[in-house]
């Protein structure tokens, strides 16, 4: 019976790390593995295929390797640790981004999932009273609880971290953050240890000290749940940022729309006169102030033409006044085609529309470009519709051609921290809608000509 239940004791360990090991990496800390359900089934495997061999070990092997200083290292001890290793390469292989990042993510990761596994073993040990139990049977079924206790508890904690920040903080946990994170529970597990017995789990009865281990665990997910209430306010300060200049953009159009009316309806009421003097001087054979007064009244045509009618009034607002900015920066702003078979929110229109029209205005208004030929000083915006997609693309000239890495922008900007989120706020708000962002920039004779495109 003893032995069955320490045979238990040895698989649910490996068990639980190669999971958990799994789940933090990608629930809790947002690191994206390339094929996610692979990774998972390959990671289950593994830590089924580890936890035969280790069974191998205890039943059939039974042998124990010496070192040189005398201490006996049991064959199932190597193979778990073969295991876990050969599980961390595979997870190095299996996540997105540069191989220094993903080990140095990983490692990280696995720190913090250890040094969580000890605290919950020790406060269940201490609870437990174990080192005060002297039969050896009820020392093994409690070790057997505790591992139990654990595991569910590792995973529970790892549930909890990613279930506060599914929502508002749903990206990739800086390295320097784990770190720090990592580093702290380290700390507290090497104050913490008792360096008189041999095992370091296996410390004192101290209520204080059981206390003290649950408030670090609690401490650790209180910093999780305040860096997410950071993010949502921050995310809520840019939504009414957003908001404000949406209102903004809807008010300008609609006093141009007010104002366009007006003016028509004027004209309008002028035509009569209008076309009795051009009679007066078409009878009269004066053709050259016939001409003269049909630019003259051209002209004030022209004025009343409302930017664009795309389909969809928060585009339309957000067209005219990009036009005028456009137009005041001694740029061209083209719109071609119409908006339809695609249902965008006016937050996210705002977003993917208006950043791409500043950074198109920002980069074409360039000093560099100052000299360039007026034909070029052109911006398209176009909207395209087929059966499968919908998508929106612009095009602008631009002095330099940007760094793009892995499909996206390097902002050239000595301010990083506080730039380069335009492109950032496009491409979430195209995933938002089902869609995605691509850039791309070639050379040409004027210089360069830059392309992004949302595809929904």
């Amino acid at each position: 019976m003893i032995d069955i239940l320490g045979y238990l004791v040895y698989i649910i360990n490996p068990l639980t790390i190669i999971m958990a090991t799994t789940y933090s990496i990608e629930g809790a800390f947002r690191y994206e593995f390339k094929n996610k359900k692979a990774t998972y089934i390959t990671s289950a495997i593994m830590a089924a295929v580890t936890v035969i061999l280790v069974e191998h070990a205890l039943i059939v092997l039974k042998i124990n390797i010496i070192d040189v200083d005398g201490l006996i290292i049991g064959v199932e001890d190597v193979i778990r640790v073969a295991g876990l290793l050969v599980h961390f390469i595979f997870l190095v292989v299996m996540l997105k981004g540069k191989v220094w990042k993903r080990f140095l993510a990983l490692f990280l990761s696995t720190e913090i999932l250890g040094s969580v596994n000890h605290i919950i073993e020790s406060v269940v040990i201490q609870v437990n009273r174990l080192n005060e139990i002297e039969d050896e049977e009820r020392v093994v079924i409690m070790l057997l609880v505790t591992e139990l206790v654990a595991a569910v508890a590792d995973f529970l904690f790892l549930y909890i971290i990613a279930k506060v920040r599914k929502k508002n903080d749903n990206t990739p946990l800086p390295l320097p953050v784990l770190g720090v994170v990592a580093i702290f529970l380290l700390l507290v597990n090497a104050f913490l240890a008792d360096d008189s017995i041999t095992d370091e789990i296996y410390v004192g009865n101290d209520l204080a000290k059981q206390v003290l281990l649950i408030l670090i665990l609690i401490t650790v997910w209180l910093f999780f749940f305040l860096r997410v209430t950071r993010k949502e306010r921050d995310g809520l300060k840019q939504l009414n940022k957003i908001n404000e200049e949406l209102v903004d953009s809807q008010t300008k159009f609609f006093e141009a729309s007010a104002k366009a009316d007006s003016e028509i309806r004027a004209m309008r009421h002028d035509m009569r006169n209008n076309v009795q003097v051009l009679m007066l001087l078409l009878a009269n054979k004066e053709y050259d102030k016939m001409q003269e007064y049909l630019e003259e009244m051209s002209e004030g045509l022209a004025g009343t033409n409302v930017s664009s009618h795309t389909g969809d009034v928060i585009a339309d607002a957000i067209i005219t006044d990009k036009k005028k900015r456009a137009s005041a920066a001694g740029l061209k702003l083209d719109v071609t085609g119409a908006i339809s078979g695609v249902e965008i929110s006016p937050v996210n229109m705002c977003k993917m529309l208006g950043n791409l029209l500043d950074n198109a205005i920002e980069a074409a208004a360039a000093p560099g470009l100052k000299d360039l030929a007026p034909e070029y000083k052109v911006i398209d915006l176009q909207f395209k519709h087929t059966e499968n997609f919908f998508m929106i693309s612009v095009t602008n000239p631009c002095s330099e051609k940007p760094d793009i890495k892995d499909g996206k922008i390097v902002t050239s900007k000595s301010d990083k921290k506080n730039h380069g989120f335009g492109i950032s706020n496009i491409r979430s708000a195209a995933e938002d809608c089902g869609g995605e962002l691509s850039v791309s920039c070639e050379e040409k004779p004027f210089g360069f000509l830059f392309r992004a495109e949302v595809v929904i």
